[in-house]
């Protein structure tokens, strides 16, 4: 039964009502994602906002500023403000490994090995690491050996086993990522967009959820350049 209430349920579904019945799901306007004008129908919101580089898809008197996230059948990538972060994160981590094991890969084992590790194609992926770092293409497989390898130099730095283990890169590399590992640091950078804005996921045949609870929010993957955003709906 479709829900008629005025209330609005955070973290569960709010099911698609009479309201909005005739707004379709599926967008055909440009810049205006699907379920945007479905979900301002249900918010008696006048309009989208729309703009190839807004960062908010609607503005509503109580949410604030929403952005609005299709997962009707996959994650989704995130817009201009999660791509900035992203970078930012690859450029200080990411970039800075992959420096140091072509610096010193002919001269340590260890690069040598890391090496190897960032030319190969993990899991079903179809680039190596180094591929995907160089396009911003990082599969789930590629993505989980990267924070495999980063979470192995930071224990080797501690043993201080190799002598390149004292470049600047590593120094910099452990600094930024602190206590986290790089998935948790992609993991923070998708939440942003429900720290910032107030995030709501559509689903065309379930409706719009609500998301308070950013810790069920992660990054599975990097896609065309862009961060890609998933929902945890397994756990509690």
């Amino acid at each position: 039964m479709e829900q008629q209430s005025s209330e609005i349920n955070n973290d569960s579904f709010n099911n698609w009502s009479d309201k909005s019945k005739d707004i379709p799901f599926k967008s055909t306007k440009n810049c205006i994602g699907n379920g945007e004008e479905k979900l301002a129908k249900e918010l008696d919101l006048l309009s989208c906002l729309g703009g190839q580089n807004s960062t908010i898809d609607l503005i509503h008197p109580v949410l604030g500023n929403i952005s609005v996230k299709d997962m009707t059948k996959d994650d989704c990538t995130l817009g201009t403000d999660g791509c900035h972060n992203m970078r930012t994160l690859f450029r200080m981590t990411i970039v800075l490994l992959i420096t140091w094991i072509e610096k010193y890969r002919t001269t340590c084992e260890l690069a040598n090995k890391f090496y190897n590790d960032v030319n190969k194609k993990h899991g079903s992926s179809r680039t190596t690491i180094i591929q995907g770092v160089d396009r911003f293409e990082l599969s789930m497989s590629n993505l989980l050996k990267l924070n495999e390898l980063l979470n192995e130099l930071k224990k080797m730095k501690l043993e201080k086993e190799y002598h390149s283990l004292n470049s600047e890169y590593i120094d910099d590399i452990i600094n930024s990522l602190g206590t986290n590992s790089l998935q948790e640091l992609l993991n923070n950078c998708v939440r942003k967009e429900a720290i910032s804005k107030t995030l709501i996921i559509v689903d065309e045949n379930k409706g719009w959820f609500i998301v308070k609870n950013i810790s069920k929010l992660s990054c599975p993957r990097i896609t065309r350049g862009a961060p890609r955003i998933t929902y945890n709906w397994l756990s509690k």
